[in-house]
C-alpha cells in the first residue's frame, strides 16, 4: 500500500512543475530527481532540503548558475510544507 504522505508529495510537487517519469520525479529545472523512497520521514527529508535551500541561497547572487538548484530545492521545501501541514 501507498503511504498517502507519499502521495500528497507527489500531488503537491506534480502541481509546483515537477514531472513524473518512469516513477522519477524530476524538478522543473531538472537540477533535482528522486524516487519513492517507500515510507520516508518527511520531517528529516524537509528539514535537510531547507538546509541546502539556504546554503544554495547564499551563493546565487555571486554563482548565478545555482540559481536553478536554489529554485527547485525551495519548490520541493514548499511542497514538503504543504504535504506535513496536512
Amino acid at each position: 500500500m501507498e503511504d498517502p504522505q507519499w502521495s500528497l508529495l507527489r500531488q503537491s510537487l506534480l502541481e509546483r512543475g515537477w514531472t513524473l517519469r518512469d516513477d522519477t520525479l524530476y524538478a522543473p529545472h531538472e537540477t533535482l530527481w528522486f524516487i519513492d523512497a517507500g515510507h520516508p520521514d518527511l520531517v528529516a527529508f524537509r528539514d535537510q532540503v531547507s538546509i541546502g535551500a539556504e546554503r544554495v541561497g547564499a551563493y546565487v547572487e555571486s554563482h548565478v548558475d545555482q540559481a536553478s538548484v536554489h529554485e527547485d530545492l525551495v519548490s520541493l521545501v514548499k511542497a514538503l510544507d504543504a504535504v506535513l501541514e496536512n
